[in-house]
Parts: structure tokens; sequence; C-alpha cells
């Protein structure tokens, strides 16, 4: 049996490693949307403010333009989610699932396209499956985003927030046999 040729595996082995490379598909930047004004924010700042440092720039004068204490908006960046990974991916494959992710597909949404059931997926399991905790986290969902820049719905998103008790709940139900 021949080998494949140089030809051949080269855009394979390329291919695999633009794949396996977070920094090649992960969002840089998250677009905040209130209505007709957008601002966006590096997701580097986000990473750096949620592990103790002080904000900077937009970010800064957002959370004191929304009076919001900054160690609580570092608590809800610091938040981990337990959800056991064949368990996740069990749920955002069931109708369930899918219906959760298209309503996430309104807040979270591609600056440049349409919004991807697919992506926010990607990005959901691939957080996990890198986090060290094997726990759900917003900034590592964010860094394993496959696009440059996601925009966030912010109106939606507080909506949705102020509408959920806990994930916690659903990853309970789910974990109950049948």
């Amino acid at each position: 049996m021949a080998l494949p040729s140089a030809r051949v595996l080269a855009p394979l082995v390329g291919g695999l490693i633009i794949w396996i490379s977070p920094a090649a598909r992960a969002a840089e930047r998250v677009v905040l949307v209130v209505g007709p004004f957008t601002r966006s924010v590096e997701v580097k700042e986000l990473r750096s403010f949620s592990e103790g440092s002080e904000p900077q720039g937009f970010l800064k004068q957002a959370l004191n333009l929304a009076n919001i204490p900054h160690d609580n908006a570092r608590s809800v960046l610091r938040k981990r989610v337990e959800i056991p990974f064949t368990l996740l991916g069990r749920l955002l494959y069931t109708d369930l699932g899918e219906a959760f992710l298209g309503r996430m597909a309104t807040m979270f949404y591609p600056r440049h396209g349409h919004a991807s059931v697919k992506a926010l997926r990607s990005g959901v399991i691939l957080s996990v499956a890198r986090s060290e905790t094997r726990k759900l986290n917003p900034v590592d969902f964010l860094e394993s985003y496959p696009g440059k820049e996601l925009v966030v719905d912010v109106p939606r998103l507080l909506y949705f927030l102020s509408r959920l008790n806990s994930i916690q709940e659903v990853v309970d139900f789910f974990r109950e046999p049948f």
C-alpha cells in the first residue's frame, strides 16, 4: 500500500492545525448592542478583568454608567456551571437544546452573517472541553466561539437572565433518569 503524497497531506495537516489552534477561531471582540448604540470590548479585557484586574476603557465606563459594582460583574464572568461533558452533548442535540440555542442565537450572533445555532453549540462544547475544570464559563465560551466578533444584544440578554432561575435546574433535569 502506497503512502499518501505530501501534496495530499499538506492541506489536511494545515487544516488540522487551524482547527486545533484556539487563536485561529476564537472571538477577539464582543460587540455590545443596546438599541442603536454599539460598543466593542476585547475578550482579553474581559478575561483580565475576570481574573482580578481593574476594568479598563469602555468596560470601566459601562460598569460605572450602569452603576454595577465591579465585584458583581467579575463574579458573573467567573461563574462556572458544572455540567458533565457527555450530558452537555446530549442536551445540546435534543429538541429542547436546539430551542435553547435558537433563543441564544437571538442574543449572541456574529457581526457579519447569520446567527448560527451550530456556532453557539460549537462554542459551548469547545469551551467546556478546553476548560481545566470542565465547567461552562462565559469568558471561556467567548474564547471558544468560532468567529472573530460576537454581538451581544444586551436588552435581550438581560431579559433572558431575569427569566432564568438557574441553568443548574436545566442540568439537574437532564441528569435525572427517565
